[in-house]
């Protein structure tokens, strides 16, 4: 890997591995700290969010890297039934609706997905 594409994020996925309505964990890391979140295709547009509940801070996914409704058209959280929007990560319906799961900027490069946490320089 170059140095450009490092400074561009860590590497999360490739285009054409999700599926519309599928889904993927991994960790970002800062400092000390591990984070776990999700890379979503959504009609054909990849999302990457930190997999954590605006309401309760509790991981979203049902069961282990489930994360959609059953017809594909939100992001749900198992524990109390918030419905998010792909694209956008806003909640709604349910206890935190108006909130937002927090959105990862990524960056498509030669059909490789990066991702990084907000603040990082995308230099």
């Amino acid at each position: 890997m170059t140095a450009s594409k490092k400074s561009s994020g860590k590497l999360v996925g490739s285009v054409g591995e999700l599926e519309h309505g599928q889904s993927k964990k991994f960790t970002m890391r800062r400092g000390g700290r591990q984070f776990e979140a999700l890379l979503v295709n959504y009609q054909g547009e990849h999302f990457a969010y930190i997999n954590r509940c605006p309401h309760t801070g509790i991981t979203l996914d049902w069961v282990n890297n489930q994360f959609f409704s059953s017809d594909s058209r939100y992001i749900m959280c198992a524990t109390h039934g918030a419905v998010f929007e792909p694209p956008s990560g806003e909640c709604i319906w349910g206890p935190c609706l108006g909130l937002s799961v927090q959105s990862l900027p990524i960056k498509i490069d030669d059909g490789q997905i990066y991702a990084r946490l907000p603040g990082e320089s995308d230099d």
